[in-house]
């Protein structure tokens, strides 16, 4: 039961993931072929992020009264009847409480999906189990766009391909709903009170959003400002999404067997050196793809990282108001991220964009040197020398 229940989330996750690479390009495209400022297209996108902040003191009584599958599917539905409402009132105002909406459902979606898997990951294989979920995740945001080039932008296809696809990502959560944790029992820590319970992983997560959106939004900007062609310049992202997905197995593996906190600063430190040589060796045609599908792997494995922490932590009822806490911290770095990025670009035309992400890491460093994670003993939460993870 507890393998078909992780089955169904990661199934379900990944689908859900591919929509998004699906839909994010696609209503960009749609407003800026209607001829919307580029200012207002990136605010209507913003709303969905904004959501994320309502949704907070919602989902944890929400998982606990009806359960993550049951939540999950009810999520997805509604996900699925707003997104067909967008080509029906196809204007930028309209959008805006319909994308919303739209971000609302999708949070509830991420909280319920990313509950159910730690809640049900055994402490032995948790970072072999988070590592294939964040692999299905990088390979669904890659495929998104490889669709939306098969579909088009134009018309009602993309949009009930997206339905479509939304559709299916509920199957495999309403199959398994008898294989979902029950996540009960009463939560007396205000919500706020998690981002300070697990520091590690909620500031880690922060990070990670913040670097990973400057990156999608400015890497091809950057190749293009070095002098590689457009068409390498946009394949940067797609062979750092490769690297994230092709890497995370290995790396969960590690999170397993060696101090988690070992394989923290590790991680954190590969991301510096690689944003610091990045000037470099993205202009070496033989070490360029490489590098980044290095780079890639090392950025996404923080990302397991962080789910880990935040899984060993936590259980119950604490768990899903902690994934909530977790979300909102991914959607400020999200926010706070490209417009960062985009100031350091301006003060260090190009290179601010690897300096400011090394910037961010750098911050953070300190962070897990200071975590107290040493290799997690089968059957208990705590480590070798009795210490509760932070």
């Amino acid at each position: 039961m507890r393998r078909r229940g992780l089955t169904a989330v990661v199934a379900s996750m990944a689908v859900t993931s591919l929509v998004y690479g699906v839909s994010f390009p696609l209503l960009s495209l749609v407003l800026d072929r209607h001829g919307v400022d580029a200012s207002l297209i990136g605010l209507n996108t913003a709303v969905q992020s904004f959501s994320a902040f309502v949704v907070a003191p919602l989902a944890p009584p929400l998982l606990a009264r009806f359960g993550p599958a049951r939540l999950m599917v009810a999520a997805i539905a509604t996900e699925v009847g707003l997104f067909l409402l967008l080509p029906t009132f196809p204007n930028v105002y309209a959008w805006f409480p319909l994308r919303f909406a739209l971000g609302v459902a999708g949070s509830l979606v991420w909280v319920a999906g990313e509950t159910w898997l730690n809640a049900v990951a055994g402490e032995r294989s948790r970072g072999r189990v988070v590592a294939l979920y964040t692999a299905a995740l990088s390979g669904g945001f890659a495929i998104g766009p490889v669709l939306l080039s098969v579909t088009g932008s134009e018309g009602w296809l993309p949009f009930l391909a997206a339905a479509a696809l939304m559709t299916v990502a509920a199957l495999p959560a309403a199959y398994a709903r008898d294989a979902a944790p029950s996540l009960g029992g009463r939560r007396t820590t205000p919500l706020i009170a998690y981002a300070f319970l697990a520091p590690a992983a909620m500031l880690l997560n922060l990070a990670f959003a913040a670097a990973d959106g400057a990156l999608m939004s400015f890497l091809p900007i950057y190749g293009l400002r070095l002098g590689i062609d457009e068409a390498t310049a946009l394949r940067l992202i797609a062979v750092m999404g490769f690297g994230g997905f092709a890497l995370q197995y290995p790396v969960g593996w590690l999170i397993d067997h060696a101090d988690r906190r070992r394989v923290l600063i590790a991680g954190v430190v590969l991301v510096i050196v690689g944003c610091l040589a990045m000037p470099v060796l993205i202009t070496m045609s033989g070490a360029r793809w490489l590098f980044m599908i290095a780079f890639g792997g090392a950025l996404t494995s923080l990302y397991s990282i962080s789910v880990v922490y935040l899984g060993e932590r936590f259980r119950g009822n604490d768990l899903a108001a902690a994934t909530t806490v977790f979300s909102v911290m991914w959607n400020l770095g999200a926010l706070a991220g490209p417009p960062l990025a985009g100031v350091a670009i301006d003060l260090w035309n190009p290179h601010g964009l690897p300096m400011a992400v090394a910037a961010i890491f750098v911050l953070y460093l300190p962070v897990a040197i200071l975590s107290r994670r040493t290799a997690p003993t089968p059957g208990n939460n705590r480590n070798k020398r009795g210490q509760t993870p932070i």
